[in-house]
């Protein structure tokens, strides 16, 4: 279930968050915000089961993840706390936003309704890519939700919490054994790698020196020969490339073994 109250509170968080950044990365546009607040929701859905902390339907767009209640809400949460708005235009764009707070003490009330689970990896996001829109997408894009998702299907946050619970320790004890297991193969690997120098047969063959290769005619037109075999060169043009819808459900988008 949606609360407006969890997301205007991470909303005015991640701004006063930016706040504590140099001065080209505190001002956040609507765009920022909103994937922040994607990635928040990312953070704690990791830790209970898929469960996100705002409750927001997040689907794929065009400019990754999105929900129109957190655009709605943006206006409002930044009215709220007297953030600094500025708008201007661009050769490409007109009447761009950006928000901006700078308040210590805001902050510090504001992180306290947070769940710890989502301060740490906010801030480090926020810290990273500040207003840096082509990095900042770029890393969401890039986010098991996504990966998993074609355009305009709403995003399923159970993934990210079923690969955390397979890649980490459930208990202080498990953590130890695995430990104990990396450091025991090592030791083995080591063992093995010592035996296998000292058994190794010692080969005093000499071996032949290796011939200069001769940059004749016959060479160069071997070469020429061989470029010509894929057929006439493509010229450079633009072109439009159209791909099979099945591509978004295809495993090499999030398979890192097939990437």
């Amino acid at each position: 279930m949606t609360d407006y109250r969890k997301i205007d509170h991470l909303l005015q968080y991640i701004l006063t968050l930016a706040g504590e950044e140099e001065w080209d990365n505190r001002e956040l546009g609507p765009i920022h915000l909103i994937k922040y607040l994607y990635l928040s929701d990312l953070a704690y859905a990791t830790d209970t089961g898929g469960e996100t902390f705002t409750g927001l339907p997040w689907r794929f767009y065009k400019f990754g993840p999105w929900v129109e209640i957190a655009y709605e809400r943006i206006e409002p949460a930044m009215l709220a706390i007297g953030a600094k708005e500025r708008i201007f235009s661009t050769p490409k764009y007109d009447d761009i936003k950006r928000y901006s707070k700078v308040d210590d003490r805001l902050l510090s009330q504001l992180e306290e309704g947070v769940p710890l689970v989502i301060c740490g990896p906010l801030r480090k996001a926020v810290h990273e890519f500040g207003s840096d829109t082509e990095s900042l997408l770029d890393y969401v894009y890039k986010t098991l939700p996504m990966l998993k998702a074609a355009p305009n299907e709403p995003l399923d946050f159970s993934q990210v919490a079923r690969k955390q619970k397979a890649d980490e320790p459930k208990t202080e004890q498990e953590a130890l054994t695995m430990r104990q297991k990396k450091k025991r193969k090592q030791a083995v690997d080591d063992l093995k790698r010592r035996f296998q120098l000292r058994t190794a047969p010692k080969d005093n063959t000499l071996v032949a020196p290796q011939e200069e290769p001769r940059y004749d005619d016959v060479f160069f037109e071997g070469v020429e020969w061989l470029d010509l075999l894929p057929g006439e060169p493509v010229e450079p043009g633009e072109a439009m490339v159209h791909f099979h819808p099945d591509v978004w459900k295809s495993k090499a988008r999030y398979d890192p073994d097939l990437s």
